[in-house]
């Protein structure tokens, strides 16, 4: 019998943009309930996810999971490095938990050193991106460093897709820079999702880990971040903009919508997300462990969990461009 050879030029990447907190795991796991679908979580935080045991979804360590093997197992393979014992061998991005955040922080290898270099490597990303006339000098201007990531990036997609015979790859990592990059360096087969959530819900969210003043300012800094760099960088053919509340008020319309986009025929199965069958994917919002009540309506908690006094501080910060973005 021949070597099967996987057709390369099929597979689509969809990366998904997203404040924390604004529903990308959730729907991430609805779009890897297709068996044409391949949901990775989130990939910019996988090798902390390795190095720190944490779990897959499916409750197994990701390091171990048997759904993970053959993408583990192939990538060592073709890149000679096993993120199984070296999951900081691959580098996929700087993607740094910051300690008012939530989740668990790899002190040993977020060191302060790292993170200054980090922290400088990103402002110079930044700068590229917004003052870079064009795709070309983008590429001139962008560090090593960060080429690396991103090429990294696409070989694990397509390497996921080959070991889980999959055609469209998901990736729930939410960052607007690295979406850009992307898309330029494969825009024949990257498409971007940018996923928005009313801001206020999100700070109800937030609010449980950090103060009301930080997750303003950061929800503000992440959509003053993303909205400029997709607009200039991603051709609307390639990139939809889809609200998480109208996702949450009818699942199966929104999800028709994204497969005929993705070009990937719905499956109804897809919907149920709590249904019993395992999910494989690193990382991601805490409530991927507990999905038995499927989709649920748009929450709107925020309305009588957030006090008087952030309300009006979001409404001083954020309010016009919660507004800007549909929601009053």
């Amino acid at each position: 019998m021949g070597i099967r050879r996987y057709d390369h030029s099929s597979m689509k990447f969809l990366y998904i943009v997203s404040s924390p907190h604004g529903g990308s795991t959730l729907l991430s796991l609805v779009l890897g309930m297709h068996s044409r679908v391949a949901n990775l979580g989130e990939v910019s935080l996988m090798p902390k996810q390795l190095a720190m045991a944490e779990p897959c979804t499916c409750r197994e360590p990701l390091a171990t999971c048997a759904a993970w093997q053959p993408v583990f197992e192939l990538l060592a393979r073709r890149e000679n490095v096993d993120l199984r014992t070296s999951p900081y061998g691959y580098f996929l991005g700087d993607a740094l938990k910051s300690r008012i955040e939530s989740g668990l922080i790899d002190t040993e290898h977020q060191t302060r050193r790292r993170i200054a270099a980090a922290k400088m490597r990103g402002a110079a990303d930044t700068l590229a991106l917004r003052l870079a006339p064009n795709g070309v000098l983008l590429r001139l201007l962008t560090l090593p460093s960060i080429h690396a990531s991103v090429d990294n990036t696409i070989k694990l997609y397509q390497i996921a897709a080959e070991a889980w015979n999959r055609q469209l790859v998901v990736d729930a990592s939410k960052l607007p820079k690295k979406a850009a990059h992307l898309y330029l360096r494969d825009p024949a087969r990257v498409r971007i999702l940018h996923l928005l959530r009313d801001g206020r819900a999100v700070l109800a969210s937030r609010v449980k880990y950090m103060s009301a003043e930080n997750a303003v300012e950061r929800w503000v800094h992440y959509h003053k971040l993303a909205q400029p760099l997709l607009r200039r960088w991603v051709p609307d053919e390639h990139k939809m903009t889809l609200r998480y509340e109208d996702f949450a008020a009818d699942p199966a319309l929104h999800a028709r919508r994204l497969c005929e986009w993705l070009g990937v025929e719905f499956a109804p199965e897809m919907l149920d997300v709590g249904g019993g069958r395992p999910h494989h994917s690193a990382g991601g919002n805490p409530a991927r462990f507990s999905l038995s009540r499927g989709i649920r309506p748009p929450d709107e908690r925020w309305r009588s969990t957030l006090s008087a006094e952030q309300l009006e501080q979001f409404e001083r910060v954020a309010g016009a461009l919660n507004r800007q973005l549909g929601y009053e």
